[in-house]
């Protein structure tokens, strides 16, 4: 087992402040991904798309840092294996995603995900072999009551298949933030998130050759929408996620995790005239409590406690 990096081992090194700035900036970079990524899906495969994504990312962060990069590849090789734990999670995650908006609306898929947030202590508790707070079971049975209201939004019983991929993508994502914040207390944190969006490139590409599903998009537009994803929701939001989350509570983490769905819904509101009625509000809005409140009362016990 690889040992913790000492202070002196450290890449990019913030404050508190600017690591929450860094992250609410990389969570609603992440958000407006699905937005672009559904209007994508209508014209590429999924692990098609996953795989120019990412390896579009992966040219531009290696000819910018590799001379920060392969350096610390030398010094530690065992960051490779780590970066292909935490790609491969994280290929795995997106391709239900992708799949998941192919029958579903982008906002609900985000919403869905995102429950992973919540998902998170709980299976923390599971590998500790301890029973999770009351709080967080609380949160917990919130968060799933309003999956419940998001799934019957449009008055129909049961999950669909966009529904249940969305529900396979926040279990594959509670997996990668797990793996991700162990791994980035172990190595370079910044080099991890680039060599893990090389990780998630190779994947896709290899898959996307098995599928034969391999093509290049064919339009202005599409090409536009592809360097979005691939500059802003994958250079930023996958590379700078594990710099910011590697100087802040998980607590902060998770209250900031609000923004990906928010920001999702609005865009998918403004921009692909989706809508949520009644029913997706409620749920929209016991999601969001699920997700915030269990942090917030964690974070005053935490400061009452130094007072």
């Amino acid at each position: 087992m690889p040992k913790l990096k000492s202070a002196d081992e450290k890449g990019i090194v913030l404050n508190a402040h600017s690591a929450l700035l860094l992250l609410a900036a990389v969570i609603v970079a992440r958000g407006t991904s699905f937005m672009m990524s559904k209007q994508l899906l209508s014209t590429l495969e999924p692990i098609n798309l996953i795989a120019l994504r990412f390896l579009l990312a992966f040219t531009i962060l290696f000819l910018l840092f590799h001379k920060r990069v392969v350096p610390e590849v030398r010094r530690n090789p065992k960051i490779i294996l780590a970066s292909v734990i935490l790609g491969g999670t994280y290929f795995l995650c997106m391709v239900a995603e992708l799949n998941a908006m192919k029958y579903t609306d982008s906002s609900t898929c985000a919403f869905l995900e995102n429950s992973a947030i919540v998902i998170v202590p709980i299976a923390e508790a599971i590998l500790l072999r301890r029973l999770p707070e009351r709080i967080i079971m609380i949160s917990a049975a919130v968060t799933f009551c309003g999956i419940g209201f998001i799934v019957l939004k449009g008055g129909s019983m049961g999950f669909g298949k966009g529904e249940i991929l969305a529900m396979v993508s926040a279990l594959l994502y509670t997996a990668a933030i797990i793996i991700g914040n162990r791994f980035s207390r172990r190595y370079d944190s910044f080099c991890l998130g680039v060599i893990y969006v090389g990780a998630i490139a190779a994947m896709g590409l290899v898959a996307s050759f098995m599928t034969g599903t391999t093509r290049l998009p064919c339009t202005g537009y599409e090409w536009m929408l592809l360097i979005l994803l691939a500059v802003v929701c994958s250079c930023f939001g996958f590379t700078f996620q594990p710099v910011a989350q590697e100087y802040l509570s998980s607590e902060t983490a998770g209250i900031t995790a609000a923004l990906n769905p928010l920001t999702a819904a609005i865009l998918g509101s403004a921009l692909l005239g989706e809508t949520f009625g009644v029913r997706g509000i409620i749920g929209a809005v016991l999601i969001l409590a699920g997700i915030v409140i269990p942090n917030v009362v964690s974070h005053l016990k935490t400061r009452s406690s130094k007072e």
